[in-house]
């Protein structure tokens, strides 16, 4: 079973929007503010990305470029990816840099894409390189895409790679899409902050049982070390209670 549930957080906040549309650019804004308000504090940023994400990312580039992000005070990594050819355009590095745009430019020491079958024949020994890069890392911010079934990164419910608990950062693994590698539970749950995107009516099953901490799911087992923020559209959130914070 998996190691329970994962990060120092103490609550949960969960930030509605009404269509899909919304929810994209309202991440975005809050990303860019984020990042923004934490370089003003003198402090450069380490985002981590996942799949999925490339219209946020788009939102987001031209959010940054008004919005006082300094891309020099920033470094890229990546949550997952496919172990294919650098130039393969299936690549989540290729497509997420691809949707920044050149709004943001960032110098080649800033951006950390996982190792490629250029140069590497075995994703294990992959996995040992990204995880030397890595090293002790931590991410201000992780933002990750949920999938319909608690998935986060490469980890899925009752996969091997979640349900086994290992002292590796970064590992490899094969799937229907081919093979992968994903950062772990261990390594996403160094994050100060997680941010869960969910959209859609598929997602609000897993959702309702994410914020409810169940841990028999990737999405629900990860809390971030100090925060821990869902954003989804109403479809997601519809099984999801109402509250009202006060700020």
């Amino acid at each position: 079973m998996s190691q329970g549930s994962l990060g120092c957080v103490t609550n949960l906040r969960v930030h509605r929007y009404a269509d899909i549309e919304g929810l994209q650019s309202g991440v975005a804004q809050q990303l860019a503010r984020s990042i923004a308000a934490e370089q003003a504090s003198g402090s450069s940023v380490a985002l981590c990305l996942s799949d999925g994400l490339a219209d946020i990312c788009s939102a987001f580039s031209a959010n940054a470029e008004g919005g006082g992000v300094d891309p020099e005070k920033m470094s890229l990594w990546w949550s997952e990816e496919r172990f294919v050819d650098m130039t393969d355009p299936s690549r989540v590095s290729t497509r997420t840099l691809a949707a920044l745009g050149t709004g943001l430019r960032f110098a080649p020491h800033q951006v950390h894409p996982m190792p490629s079958t250029s140069g590497h024949t075995d994703v294990d020994a992959a996995a040992l390189m990204y995880a030397g890069e890595l090293g002790d890392t931590s991410f201000d911010i992780a933002v990750l895409a949920m999938g319909d079934n608690g998935r986060i990164a490469g980890l899925v419910p009752r996969s091997a790679a979640f349900l086994t608990f290992t002292p590796h950062t970064v590992v490899g693994y094969t799937d229907i899409r081919g093979i992968q590698l994903t950062l772990t539970l261990q390594t996403l749950a160094r994050a100060q902050a997680v941010w869960l995107i969910a959209a859609g009516p598929k997602a609000a099953n897993a959702l309702a049982k994410t914020v409810a901490g169940d841990v028999s799911l990737p999405s629900g087992a990860l809390r971030g070390r100090y925060e821990t923020h869902v954003f989804a559209d109403e479809a997601a959130a519809a099984r999801l209670p109402y509250h009202t914070c006060e700020l």
